[in-house]
């Protein structure tokens, strides 16, 4: 058994993570992520709906990743790591446009009537508050509400968190998770910050118990050979979320419970200037429909094709691509990198 270093077991945020578990999960996840980025699933009753199902297992890896990243005492800031900022462009963005082109238009990209899908969805928008990437989250909401908004309002706590992004939401009366998220509606919708922080703590209090039925759950208990498969962090994300967004000064009360990301609370406020860094201002010009004028210079690329990455000039027509998928549409890739030869 591989010996756990100093350095790695001062550095981790929760006790369950191990270093071998730790770095045999990061050589892993980027495997099964590129597996879905290049092969339909066989699942899908068609090619188009088994790319929509790749896609979505993607997403679902790349978030795992982030959260392992974070468990195992990575930082955001840290140029040493892999950037979450392009995790997080690549995590809602293949999968957003996928649904947008293919057959199934009114398709969810992250089905919230489950656990399964709820929790990374409310995970998913929580840290692109926590980043300061909510430039990101109108790409979020085209997941949520289909290309014909046949989905929009389905949840009241989404609902009010995406009401602090840059767009019009939709109002909703509909909790599709009581529990344990009631309490965490309840703290959004406090009159004051002392109600709010005793609806959070009754929120962390019941967390991790309330979320049973989650895949997960209990995924820190190792097997017979010491392996803790699917356990890649246990955070509540949109609790620290709640924290930042309400404007509550003191959340150490809440700094007893082992599933709230307090260094991610500390590290948005001081990294608050990157809310109006350049990121917002190119928020509305992340996807162009082929057909149409190139809204600014940079590479795109599009999910209708294969290596479909190129460079395109402001003003210049984004061309359409043979498929089976419906319409072409490009969306701005965040690395802006030349290719490497």
């Amino acid at each position: 058994m591989m010996k756990q270093s100093v350095n790695f077991h001062e550095r981790r945020r929760q006790q369950f993570l191990s270093e071998s578990n730790y770095q045999r999960s990061l050589e892993e996840i980027p495997k099964g992520i590129d597996l879905f980025e290049s092969t339909p699933a066989g699942s899908g009753s068609s090619e188009a709906e088994g790319w929509l199902i790749s896609y979505r297992m993607a997403a679902f890896d790349l978030f795992n990743l982030l959260v392992l990243r974070h468990t195992g005492g990575g930082s955001p800031s840290n140029p040493c790591a892999p950037s979450w900022k392009t995790s997080w462009w690549r995590t809602n963005g293949p999968s957003s446009n996928f649904v947008c082109t293919t057959k199934y238009p009114n398709a969810i990209g992250l089905q919230i009537d489950s656990f399964d899908g709820y929790c990374p969805c409310l995970g998913l928008i929580s840290l692109c508050f926590l980043l300061h990437r909510r430039d990101l989250l109108p790409r979020i909401a085209e997941l949520l509400d289909g290309p014909d908004k046949t989905n929009v309002g389905a949840d009241f706590l989404i609902e009010d968190f995406l009401s602090y992004a840059p767009m019009d939401r939709y109002e909703s009366d509909t909790l599709l998770a009581t529990r344990p998220f009631e309490s965490l509606a309840d703290a959004m919708d406090s009159t004051d910050n002392e109600d709010a922080l005793r609806h959070l703590q009754k929120f962390l209090k019941r967390w991790y118990k309330d979320l049973a039925g989650a895949p997960w759950h209990n995924a820190h208990k190792p097997d017979a050979e010491g392996r803790t498969g699917g356990y890649y962090g246990y955070w509540s994300f949109e609790a620290a979320a709640a924290v930042l967004l309400l404007d509550i000064e003191d959340d150490s009360s809440l700094h007893p419970y082992l599933y709230h990301p307090r260094d991610l609370v500390a590290w948005a406020r001081t990294h608050s200037n990157l809310e109006d860094g350049p990121n917002m201002a190119t928020a509305t010009t992340l996807r162009c429909d082929a057909g149409q004028p190139c809204p600014k210079a940079g590479y795109w690329m599009t999910p209708a094709k294969s290596g479909s990455r190129r460079y395109f000039l402001q003003g210049e027509t984004k061309p359409g691509a043979s498929s089976d998928y419906g319409s072409t549409i490009w969306q701005w890739d965040i690395d802006e990198a030349d290719p490497k030869l």
